[in-house]
């Protein structure tokens, strides 16, 4: 793998922490008896979870991203 390669996979990885994290606040500041917009921030942080271990656990080279 190239310095540049592995750059933007941590620059990658870096960017799906940060979305996820936004995700969490948003989903802790959300009132409990509204369960749609409960549901629909879970789901949310669910599939920024998903991404970030599809992320990190990827061959390295494939999608342009490399997995450690």
């Amino acid at each position: 793998m190239q310095v540049g390669e592995r750059g933007r996979f941590l620059l990658d990885l870096g960017r799906t922490i940060l979305r996820l994290e936004k995700a969490r606040r948003v989903l802790v500041a959300v009132d409990p008896g509204d369960k749609e917009k409960l549901l629909a921030a879970s789901r949310k942080v669910d599939k920024l979870i998903l991404e970030y271990y599809q992320a990190k656990t990827r061959p390295k080279g494939v999608g342009g991203r490399g997995g450690e």
